[in-house]
């Protein structure tokens, strides 16, 4: 339909996601949005600091810097996700179309993993003023202590989820009703991250984190 167009033509990273599905594009792309958004949040524009030229070069290097980084950790996940989930189970729910090849799943999945960290660096930043041991905020220590508390809260979060099932109980989502394998495929977690963020960021945004903060009036 599109002849030989680059971008609109048959999906071209078949080769490199082993995959020609969307989800290749979502697996590492949601990540990059969370590395982004923890630049300027709890990581306080580290480790891009480090880099000392002036704009737009900074800024164009750091985005770069991201998307590396974003493509690392989505293939992380895709190493790391087999340790727990059972892959004979997960092939067996594949959807046909899929032919029995998990990786469209494994690149998904990746990216709802990203979206657990969503809500723990939220309010690690908004409502827990970026808070750690050490006395400066910005120093390497407070950059890693707030990295592993992120990762161990999303830890915790995806545990919930699919393995207290909260997605079943306490959403009702009837996708999870059945054994852990169907839950991973069907869980559908990325979506009600998103969701859990709005409220958050709109007391944010709209309220000045009312009534949970309340400022001094300046006179």
């Amino acid at each position: 339909m599109f002849g030989n167009a680059y971008g609109m033509n048959t999906p071209w990273w078949g080769g490199i996601g082993l995959t020609p599905h969307l989800h290749w594009v979502f697996g590492w792309w949601e990540w990059a949005v969370i590395v982004l958004f923890m630049t300027a949040n709890v990581w306080r524009m580290k480790p891009w600091s480090l880099i000392k030229l002036p704009q737009p070069w900074k800024g164009l290097l750091s985005f770069c810097g991201c998307i590396v980084l974003a493509y690392i950790c989505a293939l992380i996940c895709l190493k790391l996700i087999p340790l727990w989930a059972n892959m004979d189970d997960i092939t067996h729910h594949l959807p046909a179309g899929d032919k029995g090849n998990p990786i469209r799943f494994l690149w998904y999945h990746s990216a709802e993993i990203a979206g657990m960290t969503l809500i723990p660096f939220l309010q690690w930043h908004h409502y827990w003023d970026d808070m750690c041991p050490q006395k400066d905020k910005d120093s390497w220590g407070g950059f890693w202590f707030r990295t592993v508390g992120v990762l161990v809260l999303a830890a915790v979060l995806y545990v919930c989820y699919y393995y207290i099932n909260f997605g079943y109980w306490g959403l009702g989502n009837h996708h999870m009703e059945h054994d852990i394998a169907e839950r991973l495929l069907n869980g559908e977690s990325l979506i009600w991250n998103f969701w859990w963020i709005i409220p958050l960021l709109w007391n944010e945004w709209f309220f000045h984190k009312w009534p949970f903060y309340v400022h001094d009036e300046h006179h």
